[in-house]
């Protein structure tokens, strides 16, 4: 496949990869809300239903953000790993939203 082509293909996908990213994020910033909840409430340890939640919400995402993610025993503990986890899911989100790949470089120019 040309180069071309593969810029076309990349472009085509890109909407379908930037929602699956948003979906991520969107379930991170669920369980980041009920959280914080927990630690304004005093919360110190994480309990029973809270993992879960963690689990399940971790089973969502991609292995780079799910490694991000500490063996959390504390309210804040899971809170510090979340932050570092939507940082893996934001770095590609950002680079889709600044950069074009297919109109980075015009046609039969060098860049």
């Amino acid at each position: 496949m040309t180069d071309f082509w593969e810029s076309v293909v990349a472009v085509a996908e890109q909407p379908c990869r930037e929602r699956e990213y948003r979906r991520m994020l969107a379930l991170t910033d669920k369980l980041l809300g009920h959280l914080e909840l927990l630690n304004l409430h005093g919360q110190r340890d994480l309990d029973a239903a809270t993992k879960r939640d963690i689990a399940m919400t971790m089973g969502e995402l991609t292995p780079r953000a799910r490694g991000r993610f500490p063996r959390a025993k504390t309210v804040q503990q899971a809170l510090d790993g979340l932050f570092e986890v939507q940082e893996e899911l934001l770095v590609p989100l950002q680079r889709w939203l600044h950069w074009d790949p297919l109109f980075s470089v015009q046609i039969g120019h060098s860049a």
